[in-house]
């Protein structure tokens, strides 16, 4: 029982001494500080180098190798287990101190007197920051163990949520076994609408609803289903006889159109002589006969002319035909005599190539020489050709530089 009532009154004992404790820090430090500036007023007697070398001095601390830590067998069987026993780092680092306050490190320049006062003010201040270095490694303890107190208390809240979650599913899962009971219905085909399964149906996801409800609903559908289809009808008549308004006004603006478009081309239609004659002819029908007669004569004309054409055509045609077949023949013989050039050519080529081989030195040299020749002829023509490019592109450029004498008319 004791061990609750400690662990319950811990985190305010701890909360007090962090609550307290930074302010005794604070103001150790700045006891720190202000005897950190009042060190260069007590020593202001003596010159600039002097001074310097004393607040090197002032500022030099030993170099202490930390202890480790050591776990006593006995400590470790005792009630506490987290109890270890570490020696006093500060034991060795106050000896190191003494060892530099021996008269063996003070400076040839300091008398006696002034290197007391300077060891009595390092070991103040040396003090002072022991005691500073102890309070924010006690405020550091203390908020670790806070920490480590806070992590333990969420994970005690996380447990004891998780088993009242636990516990209230247990509690559901119970009252739904007492509730959720097992009833044999008989209902009629069309009454079930759920979907069947393929061997056997599943209803437990399924609501049990009374037959009324279900016919008011449909009742309600069937209700608003016709004001929707009578809605829609209405909806639809009315667009019917906008468009057929629209159509009808189409309609008219187009013959309005057409009539304009009459009027315009009676307007300007031109009154040539056989128009006169149509309108002031008093029997139109026999010089109507005669038109007919006079073009049914052409057509027959017509008719005659083109057979005549089409015959002298296939004259044409049966004479080209024939020179065709002659020239065919003629290059089937060209072909033959073609083959035959080729081999000649072959065999030509082959008598030429053995003679280049059984050329002498003197010939060959003479053949390279006749090729050179030829390689420079093409290209002084070539620079030929250039230089008269060029000539004619400075005398272009020659004119231009030429004024132009415009002479107005």
């Amino acid at each position: 029982m004791s061990l609750v009532l400690v662990f319950k009154s811990s985190p305010s004992i701890i909360i007090f001494s962090c609550s307290h404790s930074p302010v005794l820090c604070v103001d150790t430090t700045a006891l720190d500080k202000v005897i950190e500036k009042q060190f260069k007023k007590d020593f202001a007697d003596l010159d600039a180098f002097t001074l310097d070398v004393l607040v090197k001095l002032y500022k030099r601390r030993p170099k202490v190798t930390k202890q480790k830590i050591v776990t006593n067998e006995a400590t470790a069987r005792s009630s506490n287990p987290f109890h270890v026993k570490v020696e006093d780092p500060d034991k060795a680092f106050l000896e190191a101190m003494t060892e530099l306050d021996s008269d063996i490190h003070r400076p040839d320049i300091l008398e006696a007197d002034t290197w007391e006062r300077f060891v009595e003010a390092r070991t103040f201040k040396v003090e002072s920051e022991l005691k500073v270095k102890h309070h924010n490694q006690k405020i550091q303890d203390l908020n670790n163990y806070l920490q480590r107190l806070g992590d333990d208390d969420d994970c005690m809240k996380s447990r004891i949520e998780k088993a009242f979650q636990q516990l209230n599913d247990l509690r559901e899962k119970k009252l739904r076994y007492l509730m959720n009971l097992e009833i044999q219905l008989l209902l009629k085909q069309g009454q079930v609408e759920v979907d069947p399964g393929v061997f056997s149906t599943k209803f437990e996801n399924a609501l049990l609803i009374h037959r009324s409800v279900i016919e008011d609903l449909n009742s309600q559908i069937v209700t608003l289903g016709e004001a929707k289809v009578a809605a829609m009808v209405d909806c639809k008549d009315y667009y019917k006889n906008i468009h057929l308004l629209e159509w009808e006004h189409e309609k008219m603006m187009m013959e309005g159109e057409d009539l304009n478009t009459k009027t315009r081309d009676i307007q300007t239609l031109r009154v040539t002589k056989e128009l006169q004659v149509f309108l002031f002819a008093e029997n139109n029908q026999q010089r109507m006969q005669k038109e007919i007669q006079t073009l049914e004569k052409t057509i027959k004309l017509n008719e005659n002319m083109h057979k005549r054409k089409v015959s002298d055509k296939k004259r044409i045609l049966d004479r080209l035909n024939g020179l065709i077949r002659d020239k065919e023949y003629e290059c089937t013989v060209l072909d033959s005599e073609l083959k035959e050039l080729a081999v000649s050519l072959v065999e030509r080529q082959q008598i030429q190539e053995a003679c280049v081989a059984d050329m002498t030195p003197a010939a060959t040299q003479r053949m390279k020489d006749i090729v050179a020749r030829r390689k420079l002829v093409d290209l002084a023509k070539s620079q030929s050709q250039e230089v008269a490019v060029l000539r004619a592109e400075v005398e272009r450029l020659r004119m231009k530089t030429f004024p132009a004498l415009v002479q107005n008319n």
